[in-house]
Order: C-alpha cells, then sequence, then structure tokens
C-alpha cells in the first residue's frame, strides 16, 4: 500500500494525485491520500490493510508457519537463573 500523507499541505504537494495513482499501479499496490495531522484517511488505510490481509489466506498461512517455533510471551518462562521471565 501506498499511502500518500500530509494532504493537509495542498499548497506545497510535490506529488500529485495522479501521480501517485499511477506510480501505485505500475507497483500493484492500493493507494490512498491521508493526513495524519488531522486523521483524514488514516482509518481507511488501516481498514483496507487488515481487509486484504483476511482475503489472502496465503498470509495466514505464513502467519501460521512463521508462529510454529515461537514461544508465546503471555506464558512466563523459567529464565537460566531460576526466576520467572516474559
Amino acid at each position: 500500500m501506498l499511502i500518500a500523507n500530509k494532504i493537509d499541505c495542498e499548497g506545497e504537494r510535490v506529488i500529485t494525485t495522479e501521480q501517485g495513482r499511477s506510480f501505485a499501479r505500475r507497483h500493484s499496490m492500493m493507494f490512498i491520500e491521508a493526513s495524519a495531522a488531522t486523521s483524514e484517511g488514516v482509518r481507511m488505510a488501516f481498514e483496507e490493510v487488515a481487509q486484504k490481509i483476511i482475503e489472502t489466506p496465503g498470509l495466514w498461512e505464513a502467519e501460521e508457519s512463521y508462529n510454529a517455533g515461537r514461544t508465546n510471551i503471555d506464558q512466563p518462562t523459567q529464565a537460566t537463573s531460576g526466576g520467572l521471565c516474559c
């Protein structure tokens, strides 16, 4: 996903909306304009990414494979000195 930030600074744009869309299209990316200062478009960006993750089963399989050998940080484990750590 390509996110164009600072859309609240209209007079100071370096890249136009069409240039951003074109770049994103060429690189097979989603394109969203946002402003961290005003929050415009920020929620939409997160929702779009979450939706794409949900719609892409291969990402879920990769996550399961990635976590297969990892320690659960919610469960305390014994430290080498005999105490508990997280």
